[in-house]
């Protein structure tokens, strides 16, 4: 709420960013510090119940000042992995949109003639790393352990 520590926070974070969290937990509250001005919205908690107001209803990418971008999420109830392959069609749209362009309905996308996902790879308008965190997804969804998350509390 001070602003303390925000100039090593800064200073560490780099590319994309996603704030995470249930609605007035302070994520555009600190996604403002981020960007040095009050462009996303913010919203008192409820007294009643000490609980936030959902103030963020779709997602956006905001560009930060030193490079990279802020992604502004709504708030959420809870996290998990759930209808996979559906998440994996949202999650990953430009290769599910790809591959109905490739020459074999069960391509892999790996190492087949007429793949239209490679194809887009090789002409620059995918990078190889995104088809590599689709596969590496792809290849046991249900298995996968979730990345550690840090959590910063007291930020409202």
């Amino acid at each position: 709420m001070t602003g303390e520590g925000m100039d090593v926070l800064v200073d560490a974070l780099s590319g994309t960013i996603v704030l995470l969290g249930p609605s007035g937990a302070g994520k555009c509250t600190l996604g403002n510090h981020l960007l040095g001005q009050d462009r996303l919205a913010t919203g008192a908690v409820r007294g009643s119940d000490g609980r936030g107001r959902h103030t963020t209803a779709w997602r956006e990418l905001v560009p930060l000042p030193r490079g990279g971008v802020l992604l502004d999420t709504p708030g959420l109830r809870g996290v998990g992995l759930r209808e996979v392959d559906e998440g994996l069609d949202q999650t990953f749209a430009e290769i599910t949109e790809l591959a109905d362009n490739c020459r074999f309905s069960d391509c892999a996308h790996g190492a087949e003639p007429g793949c239209a996902v490679l194809a887009a790879v090789e002409d620059g308008c995918l990078t190889q790393r995104r088809l590599d965190s689709y596969h590496r997804l792809l290849r046991d969804p249900r298995h996968q352990e979730l990345p550690e998350v840090q959590v910063l509390k007291g930020v409202s």
